[in-house]
């Protein structure tokens, strides 16, 4: 699996596909809780509170409306509506990686005694327009991620969501190595086997963290 060439832009993609749990609940709740709850949970991501919180970009730009009952019960749907996008798009990144890995193994392998050079030339502009169309969905999917609104709880204990948000940090570090590698495998081949395993790591530690979003533990 060549590199999956994911850009620094993905850095705050990983932790927030795991908050997308029981946000319908959560908006049922809402409005018997919040009266007795702070309007925003004690505990939120940096982007979180920096863009959300009372004192927030978005509130003393007035990009978001005051803190009311109603107006959390308005963020708690676009939130849901950001996260809906969010795992979709996450699902087509995920596909475009699967596409992205195949052409890669293909360049790896590539024979170059029985193929001509234009035909893996053909092969790498494939490649590298792959690499920009899950640059753009990935970034697409950390964009909704990082700019929702936070939740109205967060629960302790271990979940699936934390899980979830424990793998994205491996394969955050996983894009990172794989994007900084592809550039030097150009002036120093020896490194290819480094760059594959990151690559891999990167895909497995993803798939992973889909696919744990599926289950409740």
């Amino acid at each position: 699996m060549k590199h999956l060439t994911f850009v620094f832009l993905l850095v705050f993609s990983t932790t927030a596909a795991a908050q997308t749990e029981n946000t319908d609940s959560l908006l049922l709740a809402l409005s018997s809780e919040i009266q007795t709850e702070e309007l925003l949970p004690k505990k939120m991501m940096l982007s979180q509170r920096a863009f959300w919180g009372e004192k927030g970009l978005f509130r003393i730009t007035h990009l978001a409306p005051k803190l009311s009952i109603e107006n959390r019960q308005k963020e708690l749907h676009a939130r849901r509506n950001m996260f809906k996008i969010h795992q979709a798009v996450g699902i087509l990144t995920f596909a475009g990686m699967l596409a992205q890995g195949y052409l890669g193994s293909k360049m790896y392998n590539y024979d170059f005694t029985k193929n001509s050079f234009e035909k893996y030339e053909k092969l790498r502009n494939t490649h590298s327009n792959f690499a920009k169309g899950i640059n753009i969905a990935y970034g697409t999917t950390a964009l909704m991620a990082f700019m929702s609104p936070p939740k109205q709880i967060n629960r302790k204990g271990i979940s699936n969501m934390k899980v979830h948000k424990a793998l994205s940090y491996i394969h955050l570090s996983g894009m990172i190595t794989t994007n900084i590698l592809a550039n030097k495998v150009k002036q120093n081949p020896n490194l290819r086997s480094y760059h594959k395993a990151a690559a891999y790591t990167t895909f497995v530690s993803y798939a992973a963290a889909i696919a744990i979003i599926k289950f409740e533990f």
